[in-house]
């Protein structure tokens, strides 16, 4: 009996990887011929919402030099031909001059032939991960239903498996919206302000600057599931209400660290604007909880 039960064990697993593989796979495979349109709808929006420092005015007045000595040249003309000749030269000079600092938008490129290709290959990867990643709970769930006191609640509270699901989705989303259209801005910013004042001309590799950002706004939308995640604990019983706001300092250094861990950037602005909504929704975990009345 204890064999057969094995042999029905491995089997059922065998079902259930296959399931989510095939929808992995199905996943990957159809994004693949998007992820072109993703890439550059990513570089448009990064590079849209950089605060990118301009200077007209300095511009300005060296192409209005360039061409009052533009004029010189032409009045001194061929009796005064070297003169001239060097006045040229100069102006010329100045309209590059002025071009190079109009060139504030940094550059994407690519070293090596495969890049692009790989990029969008593991980019396929990540959202076929997603599209999986809720066959992979709910197996998960099944596995343990019956074996925990606390998923034995749960099931049998089917509104709270609604809510927790819908919670989960919206913050994931909050999450990642705040990475992608707040926070990373921010930082792409203070690192092209940076390189631009020291004179250095920002070129990113396309592969390191969408895996970057790719990869920040999934992170992001993952550590914002933290009140789902504490629900749950209360809810299996691993935690408590009462064990939660006894260690809020304890809580909120922890947090720290982790908002430290993911934040791409070591400064103290960057690791604020992580850790204060970590914050915020460690203190919100502690309403509902009292709310739900555990």
């Amino acid at each position: 009996m204890v064999v057969e039960e094995i042999f029905s064990m491995v089997a059922e697993l065998k079902k259930k990887l296959f399931y989510i593989i095939v929808v992995f796979g199905a996943g990957a495979i159809i994004s693949f011929s998007y992820m072109g349109d993703v890439i550059n709808k990513i570089k448009t929006d990064m590079f849209w919402r950089l605060n990118i420092p301009d200077r007209p005015d300095a511009s300005g007045h060296l192409i209005e030099i360039s061409n009052n000595l533009t004029l010189m040249s032409r009045q001194l003309g061929e009796n005064y031909s070297l003169i001239a000749g060097n006045l040229s030269n100069v102006s010329g000079e100045l309209i590059n001059i002025s071009h190079s600092l109009n060139l504030n938008k940094p550059g994407i490129i690519y070293l090596t032939p495969m890049e692009v290709l790989m990029l969008e290959f593991k980019m396929s990867l990540i959202f076929g991960f997603l599209i999986a990643f809720p066959l992979i709970l709910y197996y998960a769930y099944r596995g343990v239903k019956g074996k925990i006191s606390g998923i034995t609640f749960i099931h049998q509270n089917r509104y709270l498996i609604v809510v927790t699901i819908l919670a989960s989705i919206i913050l994931f989303l909050i999450g990642a919206g705040y990475s992608y259209y707040y926070m990373l801005p921010f930082f792409l910013t203070f690192i092209y302000q940076d390189a631009y004042n020291l004179g250095i001309n920002a070129n990113f590799s396309v592969y390191e600057f969408i895996s970057f950002i790719v990869m920040t706004t999934v992170i992001l939308g993952v550590a914002f599931e933290l009140p789902v995640i504490l629900t749950f604990l209360v809810h299996l019983g691993v935690i408590t209400r009462k064990m939660l706001n006894n260690y809020r300092k304890h809580a909120y250094i922890l947090l720290l660290i982790i908002a430290a861990w993911v934040t791409p950037d070591p400064t103290m602005f960057t690791q604020i604007m992580v850790a204060l909504p970590f914050i915020v929704l460690y203190e919100a975990s502690l309403i509902v909880m009292r709310l739900t009345g555990k």
